[in-house]
């Protein structure tokens, strides 16, 4: 509605055109509110993302880890049972000899090796087959059909070996094999055999590995939580605390310190830019009052003392004496507008700065000239080097900046027998141009906005009527010149500016 009705005032289109234009501005509108809600839709906490992905990287990491623990387990557990299935053969071999020399043939194997397995905690006892010296099966603890026949002849391969591997039922075993001595003569052999599989079987250490990746992830997942937490905390605080600021309030204190250096810069940061925010919003209320102020003024005089002009209501010399003051305070209006004409201008990169080569020390004695010819006080003394400094500047705009200071340091100046020097000296590539003043000094906690734009100190802007763009103008000229204008120091003694300018070539 507010839309139409300034278009409808306006005088311009018709009502075709009006809805047309409110029809489109809504669509668009509609598309944006749409937009906005599925990109906040999207949006995940960091606590849920990070965390999340946290959570991800552990339990790839813990499935890594329990892949390479599980064959190294089974490794190691196949490599040990093989070491005490040959001890138990040697054993065995060892006590079914008699002391005759025989082999006995009865269940004293059996027995051990049924003991040994129960000991040793092997799932499943091994097959057990003696041999006599030429390879003959005397006796096993397998019953006859179960793939072992007594008197049956066994390959050399599998006896002769310590240890070998066949295939059984299409499954991997290994044979260990023992000799039977009897007085450092072979009388025979013991074979073990067993599957790969049951071997490498061990239920009891997959289930405390288990147990120990359980923990270790329900610890690290807990740990990344409360860690990711503890991280978010500022930052949250951080957005409440912009939010608060968006709205127009700039009283916003942090109590989250984070140790974090990022993160404590970041808070940081935020309070100092809401503390100059609020500076910045003070300074807008005081501008607004004191451009209308010093605008107001001097348009009601004008308007007064020609009202008084009009109305013959003074004398002829007095008429006079109130069309002068008409002049001065129309001057007066000039130069606040064309400071606002020159900083806009400035602003927008349309303000002409032509620099050429010139000697700095002939700059300044005219500067001298000029100030003690219009102001009689303060003195400006001049220190100066001997040999001439080469610049490279705007001749015009290195006045207007260096003229803006020397007014500025003759309105702080507290005492009428003080002055103002002027000190010339260079550094490196820079000529460096020292204004100091013997006045009262800037306040401490005026210092850090003085080349902000509309900016007037506590101790001005009650005195001194102007729109606080001087130093902002004079700042900027010094930048499009290549370069920089410093507050060096400030204190009950009188305060000093620097202007940086590049040397000549």
């Amino acid at each position: 509605m507010i839309v139409l009705s300034i278009y409808q005032s306006s005088g311009f289109g018709r009502r075709s055109e009006q809805t047309a234009l409110l029809t489109g501005l809504s669509r668009r509108s509609e598309d944006w509110g749409i937009n906005s809600v599925l990109n906040k839709k999207k949006r995940k906490s960091i606590l849920r993302y990070w965390s999340l992905r946290y959570l991800f990287t552990l339990i790839v990491g813990l499935v890594i880890i329990g892949a390479i623990s599980t064959l190294w387990i089974r490794h190691t557990t196949m490599e040990n049972r093989l070491n005490v299935t040959h001890l138990v053969a040697q054993e065995i071999a060892d006590r079914i000899v008699s002391s005759n020399g025989r082999i006995l043939e009865g269940p004293l194997f059996e027995n051990i090796l049924k003991d040994r397995s129960q000991v040793l905690n092997f799932p499943e006892a091994p097959t057990a087959v003696v041999l006599d010296g030429d390879g003959r099966v005397l006796t096993s603890n397998r019953r006859p059909g179960k793939g072992v026949r007594l008197g049956e002849q066994v390959p050399s391969s599998l006896y002769e070996e310590r240890e070998s591997t066949i295939k059984l039922d299409q499954k991997t075993a290994y044979i260990i094999s023992e000799p039977i001595q009897n007085n450092e003569e072979t009388i025979g052999y013991v074979l073990l055999a067993q599957y790969k599989s049951i071997l490498a079987k061990s239920n009891q250490e997959y289930g405390l590995l288990f147990i120990l990746l359980f923990t270790l992830g329900l610890l690290g997942w807990l740990v990344i939580y409360y860690l990711t937490k503890q991280l978010t905390k500022p930052i949250q605080e951080t957005i409440d605390a912009a939010k608060v600021v968006s709205e127009g309030n700039y009283e916003v204190t942090i109590t989250q310190q984070p140790k974090e250096k990022e993160l404590a810069e970041l808070t940081e940061t935020f309070q100092d830019m809401a503390g100059k925010l609020q500076k910045l919003e003070l300074v807008r209320s005081e501008l607004l009052a004191g451009v209308t102020h010093d605008l107001k003024t001097p348009v009601t005089s004008i308007s007064g003392l020609l009202q008084a002009i009009r109305d013959e209501v003074v004398s002829e010399e007095e008429a006079r004496e109130f069309l002068d003051l008409s002049l001065k305070e129309t001057d007066r209006l000039k130069v606040m507008i064309q400071d606002l004409l020159t900083f806009n201008t400035f602003v927008a990169g349309s303000l002409p700065v032509y620099p050429k080569r010139q000697s700095m020390n002939d700059l300044l004695n005219e500067l001298k000239r000029q100030w003690q010819t219009t102001e009689e006080i303060p003195f400006l003394h001049l220190d100066l080097p001997e040999d001439p400094v080469m610049v490279f500047v705007d001749e015009n705009r290195v006045k207007q900046i260096l003229m803006n200071l020397l007014l500025n340091a003759k309105q702080a100046m507290t005492v009428s027998s003080g002055q103002i020097k002027i000190l010339l000296e260079t550094e490196a590539n820079t000529a460096l141009i020292h204004v100091q003043d013997e006045g009262g000094g800037i306040p401490e906690q005026d210092q850090p906005y003085i080349f902000e734009r509309f900016y007037r100190g506590s101790n001005k802007k009650l005195v001194v009527r102007g729109l606080g763009l001087g130093l902002s103008i004079s700042s900027l000229l010094a930048k499009a010149q290549n370069g920089e204008l410093h507050l060096m120091e400030s204190s009950i003694n009188g305060t000093t500016f620097t202007l940086r300018l590049p040397l000549a070539e």
